[in-house]
């Protein structure tokens, strides 16, 4: 995979001219944010689309009776935030740094002026909402259709798939995912969870390295199906925007 250093580097942006990713460049802000800090709460304004260039955010919602249900991790070369170029509304979901992460940020005034005068990358940003959309389709018929092992095991194949780093026995998590997290990602409870990796592990379908981050072994692999590419992904691809950072 190409190492993107910046917001500039990023594929929707591929069509470019060179004035015009010199103008992402200089329009885009950049921020290290803190693990557990609060990116963005549901409800608050939306009006910023980010790129992650270190580190992994949490997306999720928080119920009324307090039960927090997570949407999905984002990592490296992740953006998110691209569906305020089509509202202007409000976020529906919470954002939160699961460790310290450095963002670059748009802001949709900005980021629309750019998308108006190139339609190629407008096209993909439509592209890139409709794989998201696709993946929380998938996370739905999960919760709706598949008991509580088919979903750990759907969920780790699709983020060792999307953000896997390839080993001799399979590929593993670039980054820790706690069995509450997976719970959280899955809608099932903690022991359900803990129960189920635990036979998985039992069966040498998963495995955990030293930093207790998730091996999905090759034969779970190829018993799953998923149509989603195996890549390997960059886990600090350095940021030059950084020398010169800028709080939000």
């Amino acid at each position: 995979m190409a190492r993107i250093n910046c917001m500039t580097d990023l594929w929707i942006f591929s069509q470019l001219a060179p004035a015009d990713k010199k103008l992402v460049h200089e329009l885009a802000r950049r921020r290290t944010i803190a693990k557990g800090e609060i990116l963005f709460s549901e409800g608050d304004p939306a009006s910023t689309i980010f790129l992650i260039t270190e580190g992994r955010i949490k997306l999720f919602k928080v119920y009324e009776d307090g039960k927090e249900v997570i949407l999905g991790f984002l990592t490296v070369h992740d953006l998110f935030g691209e569906e305020t170029l089509f509202t202007k509304g409000i976020r529906s979901m919470s954002a939160q740094a699961v460790e310290t992460s450095r963002i670059c940020a748009c802001e949709q005034r900005d980021f629309e002026k750019l998308v108006g005068s190139n339609p190629d990358v407008a096209v993909k940003v439509i592209q890139t909402l409709g794989a998201k959309l696709s993946q929380v389709s998938e996370q739905l018929a999960d919760a709706a259709v598949r008991d509580v092992r088919e979903r750990v095991i759907n969920s780790l194949v699709r983020l060792a798939r999307e953000y896997g780093q390839e080993t001799r026995q399979g590929l593993r998590l670039g980054f820790r995912l706690t069995h509450e997290d997976l719970g959280a990602l899955v809608g099932a409870s903690r022991v359900m969870v803990t129960n189920v990796l635990h036979d998985l592990r039992k069966a040498g379908e998963i495995l955990t390295d030293d930093d207790r981050r998730f091996i999905v072994s090759l034969r779970l692999l190829s018993t799953t199906k998923q149509g989603i590419e195996v890549g390997q992904r960059m886990e600090t691809p350095g940021c030059p925007c950084f020398g010169d950072l800028e709080r939000l």
